[in-house]
């Protein structure tokens, strides 16, 4: 028995949760980190679902029938602590207790450069918003990197680790009800799919590990090192 479509979306949230969980309950070192960017991400993730992404990428049904409902809320909260964190837990990293100078300024930069450029790639220039995040999370990653280039690895595994934490969130759509994706993915996507996913949200769930993963060690000034054996 299939699940009804505005329930899909909630249910498939769960895997986040739980991975959300897990990693908080693992290290207590990490978990100010997690809530502080939990809660940014959260923000801004709902922001840009309304703005960008339901436009011309998705229209999820959601349980109260509104265009951004809870659902977008839990997704957003849980995987912005998960890519804070993803690569520091698996990787077995801590921060140094040395720190370098806080880049309040830069970090608040990137957000907003971030914001401007998906706005007038997606609204001006008339790019999708798939094509308009990705240039703006990718040259916006590279600009961060550029100034901390330690932290090169702490992106890419981040990049890796989200695309794989995502995989349970689509893989419980298609368990629970296979035809969810086609009725709530738009025609401007591309079609391209694998393992039953569109290829977008992979890519897009890799860009946003590769930005996300190593902003918090940037905006307060962290480095990181492998956790010594005792």
């Amino acid at each position: 028995m299939q699940v009804p479509l505005n329930m899909v979306y909630l249910v498939a949230t769960i895997p986040l949760v739980l991975i959300w969980i897990i990693l908080f309950s693992l290290r207590k070192d990490l978990r100010q980190e997690m809530f502080i960017m939990s809660t940014l991400i959260c923000i801004f993730g709902v922001g840009t679902l309304y703005y960008w992404f339901t436009i011309d990428w998705w229209r999820p049904p959601v349980i109260i029938g509104v265009r951004i409902g809870i659902e977008d809320f839990i997704m957003s909260f849980t995987t912005g602590g998960i890519m804070a964190v993803i690569y520091e837990v698996l990787f077995k990293q801590i921060y140094y207790k040395r720190k370098l100078r806080h880049h309040v300024v830069g970090a608040f930069t990137i957000l907003l450069l971030l914001a401007q450029a998906t706005t007038w790639l997606f609204w001006g220039v008339g790019l999708t918003s798939f094509w308009a995040s990705t240039f703006a999370m990718g040259v916006i990653s590279l600009v961060m990197l550029f100034f901390r280039r330690d932290l090169f690895f702490n992106a890419l595994g981040s990049g890796f680790m989200m695309l794989i934490a995502s995989l349970p969130f689509y893989y419980t759509i298609i368990l629970i009800s296979p035809e969810w994706i086609n009725k709530t993915y738009l025609p401007t996507l591309s079609g391209v799919r694998i393992t039953g996913i569109p290829i977008e949200e992979l890519v897009f769930w890799f860009l946003a590990g590769f930005l996300w993963g190593p902003f918090y060690e940037y905006w307060k000034g962290e480095r990181l090192r492998k956790i010594l054996n005792k």
